[in-house]
């Protein structure tokens, strides 16, 4: 498993996953994706910050991008994958002490409005995270989106989750997505 996550978040995924902190520079962090799919990886642990109606964590099933370009604009890149991929099945969510949702992308989450979260009918609202996601699932892998969502008046300052997720995700994607170790 490989893992990006927010510069800010405190956690310890020793034995689980290999971590990337997310940089400021959107273009390396699609990089880092792109290299770890070359190398064979098929599992991304993808934190994020978002705002929604109340303080809690989402784990994404979905996600919905109307704004910006996506990442995989331009001149395909064959070796990870098709010209026009289907994304859909690319998100695993299993269960535990977080919700599950649909994610939605805006220009930025710290000026969204409760209107546009309606609008979507998304459980949280973001602006990184699911360009990644796009990128990994261009390369046929399984994507965990965790989203620290923070309410409109609030600070979400509860420890994100990032063990317990990283440790139900790869048990799900054994269960589901390998026999033996080997992918399906």
């Amino acid at each position: 498993m490989f893992a990006i996550i927010p510069s800010n978040w405190k956690f310890d995924l020793k034995g689980l996953a290999e971590v990337w902190r997310r940089s400021d520079d959107s273009l390396e962090n699609h990089e880092m994706v792109r290299s770890n799919l070359l190398k064979g990886e098929r599992l991304f642990l993808i934190g994020t910050e978002g705002v929604s109606d109340s303080d809690r964590y989402i784990v994404a099933v979905d996600h919905i991008a109307l704004f910006g370009s996506s990442p995989l604009t331009g001149p395909n890149r064959d070796v990870l994958g098709p010209r026009f991929p289907s994304l859909m099945g690319m998100y695993i969510a299993p269960d535990g002490e977080w919700e599950k949702g649909v994610v939605g992308r805006v220009p930025d989450w710290k000026l969204a409005t409760p209107a546009e979260l309606r609008l979507f009918g998304s459980g949280t609202l973001v602006s990184e995270g699911i360009d990644e996601a796009e990128i990994a699932g261009h390369g046929g892998a399984k994507v965990v989106l965790l989203v620290r969502s923070h309410g409109w008046e609030s600070i979400n300052t509860e420890p994100p989750p990032v063990r317990e997720l990283a440790s139900a995700a790869l048990n799900l994607y054994n269960l589901k997505f390998t026999r033996g170790g080997e992918e399906q």
